[in-house]
């Protein structure tokens, strides 16, 4: 179970705290306990509590009541519970948006009346929904609730900004992915015990015969014939290790070699290989797409995303080191109050 990104936690907070909570409205007097200062700002149990049961109700939801006894490794020897782990991330994810929002003037990133007004409305109905229990024990208050909904937008808007200064791509050449089938007659057979055993030169033959027969098959199909396409005769011949592939050029020539991956991008989409020898057998091989759109473009984001979650990293580092140096979780949290709130 990963931890959840930035940017999806602050979409969550938005859209999941706007239908949390149960029943009553109420407003709690006097100062607040904090859990934590940061900063020099009281971070309070109620802002903390806004936080903690949005992420609570969601892991719950997904995974069940009993998610936080789960021992989730942290390293090759060590474990550790969900309940510590999340506990942690929910006051790393306060610091996060409490700097994003120190540098929400740097990014020229303010809330217009109309988004204050809209904040306020789901901040209140929020607020509405609470229990007298919730309101009296985390001590919360419409300003509280107000406050996070606020930061969160306006974090969100700021981590946009610095990925959109950032301008983070990743082109099409580096993310290729390109798939074909590969229809191989191998040189190899596995007996009962589970012993790989070269073929005989007359096996290797006969393999490699069996292999121009398919090939003339795909190029000459036979009217009303079953075996016109590569997996059928995959399947008719036996040829089990046979299958769909799809990979990066580098994985290509990695799994064939240069000489192979040159001739498979010398070939067009929808078009077949020769019969090709490889050490491992004799091949033949369905040019499905050498760059798959779809595939493509999902590894591409992906690895925008990271090369976006470490850029922020960085930046973030260098934040936090400049707003609070002094800050950690196990100096700078009051586990005395941070532990009244229940998991």
């Amino acid at each position: 179970m990963q931890k959840r990104s930035l940017a999806i936690l602050i979409v969550s907070l938005i859209m999941v705290l706007a239908v949390s909570g149960c029943g009553r409205q109420e407003q709690v007097e006097g100062k607040s306990e904090k859990v934590l200062t940061f900063a020099g700002e009281d971070i309070s149990i109620g802002e903390v509590y806004v936080y903690a049961n949005t992420i609570v109700e969601q892991y719950e939801k997904s995974y069940g009541e009993n998610v936080w006894d789960m021992e989730v490794p942290v390293s090759e020897t060590e474990t550790d519970t969900m309940k510590n782990l999340t506990r942690k991330d929910i006051i790393e994810d306060i610091v996060r948006v409490k700097v994003l929002v120190s540098k929400a003037s740097e990014y020229d990133v303010t809330l217009s009346q109309d988004d204050e007004d809209i904040l306020a409305k789901q901040a209140d109905v929020f607020f509405k929904n609470l229990t007298d229990e919730q309101i009296e024990k985390m001590q919360l208050s419409r300003e509280t609730i107000l406050t996070v909904y606020k930061e969160n937008e306006i974090a969100s808007r700021v981590y946009d900004r610095i990925m959109d200064k950032a301008g983070i791509e990743v082109s099409d050449e580096d993310a290729r992915q390109t798939t074909i089938y590969d229809l191989v007659f191998e040189k190899y057979a596995v007996d009962v015990s589970g012993n790989v055993k070269e073929l005989s030169e007359d096996e290797k033959k006969a393999q490699y015969d069996r292999a121009l027969q398919a090939y003339n098959t795909l190029v000459n199909p036979v009217s009303g014939s079953d075996n016109t396409n590569i997996e059928g005769l995959a399947e008719f011949y036996g040829a089990a290790d046979s299958r769909y592939y799809t990979l990066s050029p580098t994985e290509i020539r990695e799994m064939y070699g240069d000489e192979i991956a040159d001739m498979i991008y010398s070939l067009d989409d929808g078009s077949y290989s020769l019969v090709t020898e490889s050490e491992y057998g004799y091949h033949i091989f369905y040019i499905q797409a050498l760059t798959d759109r779809e595939a493509t473009d999902k590894l591409k984001q992906t690895e925008i995303s990271s090369k976006q979650k470490a850029y922020f990293t960085t930046c973030f580092e260098k934040w936090l080191n400049e707003i609070d140096p002094s800050y950690s979780f196990e100096k700078s949290v009051d586990e005395d109050v941070y532990n009244k709130i229940q998991f």
